[in-house]
């Protein structure tokens, strides 16, 4: 499979070309034949001498339809690159070869049409100029055939090189569709047409259409006018959707749900066409990727640029791009995408617009990782297409080993800050860890447990080894309570109004010296054993007012106490009275 893409300048024979080579003529739109010239894509196939069916997109020549050239070269095996050698070399014919020089399409046949016009030394002529014009681009070097579409002569062997520029090799990343046409058959609904890119289709599948993340679904497929249950890639396909909204068209992805993550801001390494000497830093863009055409602005970097999109687009690392300048009405440079979701400014950004350009997608997605510290699998892998392999993998997380110890010294200094303020607390609650480090749980546990600094049990985080002591005050403080409580008996004042201070007075709860019943009330451990033995001896069904009596207290202390009671498990409220749990081994309360 294969897809070849024609270029040159206006009514130099592409349309021509295609239909003397496969049969059919790729022009399919009435105002396109009346013309004479293609204003929007065309297409067509043909079967190569080796049995390998190929997919042709026929682009329009004239600079007026430049945008519609841009949506047919997205994802082209080879380019198949028309000059007239009646006329030669002409604008159109510098800025198609600047775009397919961008895009870095490297496999390429130049077709000198229209040999039977002209004699032998204009066809000598424009052959050598033809390849001068080729010198120092993409398509340098590429083999140059004379053509006379009318008489087919050449046509054979234009056809061989073709087929020998075909790579057999299937694409191994996600299926990919950017729409460059939609239209309604009846009986049938909507069907959209593109390249299909990456894995397969098939019928049933359901898919997203990016940026909207609106769900379709496939009706049915047709490659080359025939019906298929499964369309292969790296070939022309039309697509049957259900589920489409009206706004779905061109410019708009299909791709697997998930796979893909739609940013407005992302930073490339960015090429001048060879005619353009600079880009103005305030110039009006426009940014052409797939069949999509947005304003973009570009802040240029050292390295690098950074672009800022109206709208999100499905972009990942190595994706290629032309910039338009609307001004003048040209292409005037391309490049790829490097980082789909830079840092915001710093070292940082600088790193992400200077990552190399020619990564494999595990490296790609080692290289985003390694500027981030830390990300979701799922979104390196929608970012590059590729999964990290020098990471560590928490998870759906990874995070590098620099991250990890930056993470680590970081909540070994929170948890130091914590005891610095709450020296008698046990620990910085574990909830607080995972917010200030802005992490998940899981995460956060990770870099806990890989710390030798901390210790945790789920709840709190402390410093290894350490142990909490009173100072001489705080141990006065103490005693002088303990004698309140004591002398207090089952009826004590208020925790509010007691000697100690707060933090004291929840490490002496924590040591087990004290019971606390409620948020008023706390009782010496020896208390809250004499109330467990009352508790335990009331007969069944009593009120708070027989307990009050039974023990000797007041209301505002019997209140609490029994609700510590239901719970504990100790009593069970039925109505307005409370039952005493059996609580022998084995029996249900």
């Amino acid at each position: 499979m294969g897809v070849i893409a024609t270029a040159g300048h206006v009514d130099h024979g592409k349309s021509t070309l295609l239909a003397a080579l496969t049969g059919r003529h790729p022009d399919r739109l009435a105002e396109e034949k009346r013309r004479g010239l293609t204003i929007d894509l065309g297409f067509t196939w043909m079967t190569l001498p080796s049995g390998r069916e190929v997919s042709f997109v026929d682009v329009p020549g004239h600079e007026r339809f430049i945008k519609n050239m841009l949506a047919g070269v997205e994802g082209i095996d080879v380019a198949l690159f028309v000059v007239a050698a009646d006329e030669g070399w002409m604008p159109q014919s510098e800025e198609h070869l600047a775009v397919l020089d961008l895009l870095g399409v490297q496999r390429a046949v130049v077709a000198l049409t229209k040999v039977d016009r002209v004699d032998d030394e204009l066809v000598e002529i424009a052959s050598l100029e033809a390849l001068e014009r080729l010198e120092g681009t993409a398509l340098a070097g590429s083999e140059i055939i004379p053509i006379s579409a009318p008489s087919g002569h050449g046509l054979g062997e234009l056809t061989r090189l073709l087929d020998s520029h075909i790579d057999d090799d299937e694409p191994t990343t996600g299926a990919r569709m950017w729409i460059d046409r939609r239209f309604t058959i009846d009986g049938a609904g909507t069907v959209v047409t593109g390249t299909l890119l990456g894995g397969r289709l098939s019928v049933g599948d359901t898919l997203v259409a990016y940026p909207s993340g609106e769900k379709v679904r496939i009706r049915g497929l047709e490659s080359h006018e025939r019906p298929a249950e499964v369309a292969l890639p790296r070939r022309r396909v039309a697509v049957n959707l259900s589920g489409a909204s009206d706004e779905l068209g061109r410019g708009d992805m299909l791709g697997g749900e998930g796979a893909w993550d739609p940013t407005e801001r992302f930073t490339v390494d960015l090429t001048t066409a060879r005619y353009v000497d600079e880009l103005p830093p305030k110039g009006a863009y426009h940014l052409h990727v797939g069949s999509s055409v947005r304003p973009v602005r570009v802040r240029f970097l050292a390295g690098g640029a950074l672009m800022r999109l109206d709208r999100p687009l499905p972009l990942r690392y190595g994706d290629r791009f032309i910039l338009r300048e609307t001004g003048r009405r040209a292409v005037v440079a391309g490049g790829i995408v490097l980082d789909p979701h830079p840092p915001l400014r710093g070292r940082s950004l600088a790193s992400s617009a200077s990552l190399p350009r020619d990564l494999d997608p595990d490296s790609a997605a080692d290289a985003l990782l390694e500027i981030r510290g830390i990300d979701a699998l799922a979104r390196l892998e929608a970012h590059s297409a590729g999964t990290p392999r020098r990471a560590v993998v928490v998870g759906d997380e990874a995070l590098t080993e620099s991250a990890h110890a930056d993470l680590s010294a970081r909540a070994v200094g929170l948890v130091d800050q914590f005891h610095a303020g709450s020296p008698l607390r046990p620990g910085l609650p574990f909830a607080t860890l995972v917010s200030r480090l802005r992490l998940t749980p899981a995460m956060t546990r990770h870099v806990v447990d890989t710390t030798p600094e901390l210790e945790t049990d789920g709840l709190v985080t402390w410093k290894s080894g350490r142990r909490t002591s009173l100072t001489e005050e705080q141990h006065k403080s103490w005693l002088a309570t303990r004698e309140v409580l004591a002398d207090a008996g089952l009826s004590p004042p208020k925790s509010s109004e007691l000697p100690i201070e707060r933090e004291v007075l929840h490490q002496m709860i924590r040591a087990g010296d004290i019971v606390q019943v409620s948020g008023e009330f706390v009782y010496l451990a020896d208390d809250a054993d004499r109330l467990r033995e009352a508790i335990t001896t009331m007969p069944g069904g009593f009120t708070v007012a027989d307990f009050r009596d039974s023990v000797g207290v007041s209301r505002r202390h019997a209140v609490p106490i029994l609700e510590w009671s239901d719970s504990e498990g100790m009593t069970r409220r039925v109505g307005d009275g409370r039952h005493v749990v059996d609580q022998t081994p084995g029996d249900s309360p």
